[in-house]
C-alpha cells in the first residue's frame, strides 16, 4: 500500500481481539493478559491507578494474532515499527540500510530511521497472521509435562519410550530404563535439521560426544518427583522449543520392554494420553 498519515501504529507484535477490540498480549513467568485504560467488564481487574487487567485462563478462547508491517523502502526489506505523530520509524536489518541514513540504537537492534508520511519510496502493508492461543499452549504443556513426570517411574529396567512429533518421528526425546538410571536422549542437526540446538543448550541438555550423537540426560534412580519433573520439562523443552513441536496433540509414542537377551515386548502408556 502507498502509505497514508493517520492514527498513531501500534507497534508490531502479538495480539488478542476481545469485544471487537484489540489488546496487545502480555505475559511473564507463565502467566498471559490483557490491559485497559478502564473497566471493560467484570472480568477487568484494577492494578494500579490507571489500568485494569484481565488475566486469560486456559480454556478463555480469543482471537489472537501476530501484526507486522513488512515493506520496502528504496530496495531495502523494511518493517513499519510505528509511528512518532509526524513520521513513521521504519526499521531494517540490511546492512545497506547504512547508506540510507539508518542507524541502530543499540548493538542489538535493527537498524532505525524516521521517514516522512509523504514519502512515495515506502511501500509496507499491514498483515495480521492468526496464531494458536499461546496462553492454551502453555497450559497443554504444563499439564502434559505432569503427564509425563508420572510415567517415569514406569520407564524400569529394560523398557524404552520414545515420544515424537505425529508429522515428523526425526524429532522426538527417548528414555531407556537402568537399574539404578533413566537415560535420555534428543537429537540434534544431524537428525532434525532445523532443530534449535541453542535451546537444548539452554536447557541443559548434554552436548553430543564422538561415541553419543545426541544431546543426552540422565538421572539417578531411586529419584525424588521433583527430579523427575525436572527432566519431564528438559524433554518438553526440547520437543516445543528445540524441534517447534506446537502442542501435546502433535505428539505419538512407542514404547517396549526388551530385558537382556529377551525379545521385546509392546508397553502401554496411557497416561501420557497420546496415541
Amino acid at each position: 500500500m502507498v502509505n497514508q498519515a493517520g492514527d498513531r501504529l501500534p507497534a508490531p507484535g502479538r495480539f488478542v481481539r476481545y469485544r471487537d477490540t484489540d489488546y496487545r498480549l502480555q505475559h511473564h513467568a507463565g502467566r498471559w493478559w490483557i490491559t485497559a485504560d478502564h473497566e471493560v467488564d467484570e472480568s477487568f481487574s484494577r492494578q494500579g491507578r490507571r489500568h485494569f487487567v484481565k488475566r486469560l485462563a486456559h480454556d478463555d478462547v480469543l482471537e489472537c494474532y501476530d501484526l507486522a508491517r513488512p515493506g520496502t523502502y528504496r530496495g531495502l526489506p523494511v518493517e513499519v515499527a510505528g509511528d512518532s505523530g509526524s513520521a513513521y520509524w521504519v526499521t531494517t536489518r540490511d546492512p545497506a540500510g547504512h547508506a540510507e541514513g539508518f542507524e541502530r540504537d543499540d548493538h542489538r537492534g535493527p537498524l532505525a530511521k524516521l521517514i516522512a508520511f509523504d514519502d512515495a519510496e515506502l511501500r509496507f502493508t499491514t498483515t495480521r497472521t492468526p496464531v494458536p492461543m499461546p496462553w492454551k499452549i502453555a497450559y497443554e504443556w504444563d499439564r502434559f509435562t505432569e503427564r509425563l513426570t508420572d510415567c517415569f517411574r514406569d520407564v524400569t529396567d529394560g523398557v524404552f519410550l520414545i515420544v515424537h512429533a505425529a508429522a515428523d518421528p526425526r524429532r522426538y526425546v527417548q528414555f531407556a530404563g537402568a537399574p539404578d538410571r533413566l537415560y535420555a536422549e534428543a537429537p540434534g542437526t544431524d537428525v532434525a535439521a532445523d532443530a534449535d540446538e541453542f535451546q537444548l543448550r539452554r536447557f541443559d541438555w548434554a552436548e553430543p560426544e564422538v561415541t553419543q550423537p545426541n544431546w543426552t540426560s540422565e538421572l539417578r534412580r531411586p529419584a525424588l518427583t521433583s527430579e523427575f519433573a525436572g527432566l519431564a520439562r528438559r524433554c518438553v523443552a526440547a520437543l516445543h522449543e528445540a524441534y517447534g513441536i506446537t502442542s501435546p496433540d502433535e505428539l505419538r509414542y512407542r514404547a517396549w520392554s526388551q530385558p537382556f537377551g529377551a525379545d521385546a515386548t509392546a508397553v502401554e502408556f496411557p497416561g501420557l494420553g497420546l496415541d
